[in-house]
């Protein structure tokens, strides 16, 4: 008589990083969150780009249907945007995005702009995953972290932000037809020649 076990996994919060820039390099890192919504978490390498802080995130969205339920929040954030293809970093003559998150700017009312920041983004009704922002174009502007700095647009390092992290192989189907699910399948490589004879013997 066989038994067949049928095993589920449920995937825990993931979390994906790149680094991104040439002359000045940015750290960019997705976590899915238990209340299913996503931290951004941005960190200047610490040898880099001195005198620049984050001003601006723009990035696209996997589903314009939703863009109307996302917020984004944030100890650093000092205003967010939604609005499908149109939004942009001050200066920005390239294409539209789809989210704008705005960090400290360079001005004593708030303060310098920051070398490190996070946005939890998130939606009012549904859960997002990684996949509505894993391989999403994005455009970071970097700007002068000195309060009494001249206006300018900064400096922008653009890319595409971090790909979902690939799904381990799992076995989830048994052939030796035991009630242990594949298990048996697992262990008997690792036995001994002479534990698997006896095995068989038995």
């Amino acid at each position: 008589m066989s038994a067949h076990i049928a095993m589920q996994f449920t995937a825990p919060p993931e979390s994906t990083h790149a680094t991104f820039g040439q002359d000045v390099r940015v750290r960019i890192a997705l976590h899915e969150t238990a209340d299913g919504g996503i931290t951004i978490d941005l960190k200047m390498q610490d040898e880099d780009g001195h005198g620049l802080g984050l001003g601006t995130l723009v990035f696209d969205f996997a589903d314009h249907d939703l863009l109307g339920g996302l917020s984004l929040t944030g100890d650093k954030l000092r205003g967010q945007h939604f609005s499908a293809g149109r939004v942009r970093a001050a200066g920005d003559t390239g294409r539209g995005h789809d989210c704008g998150a705005n960090f400290g700017r360079a001005q004593r009312q708030n303060g310098p702009a920051p070398r490190s920041a996070a946005a939890h983004l998130a939606h009012d009704r549904l859960c997002i995953t990684l996949d509505d922002l894993a391989g999403r174009a994005f455009s970071l502007q970097l700007v002068p972290t000195a309060a009494n700095h001249a206006a300018c647009a900064g400096f922008v390092i653009e890319g595409r932000l971090p790909a979902r992290p690939a799904a381990p192989t799992r076995k989830t189907t048994s052939t030796d037809g035991s009630v242990f699910g594949g298990l048996l399948d697992e262990i008997m490589p690792m036995m001994s020649p002479r534990a698997q004879q006896l095995g068989s013997a038995a």
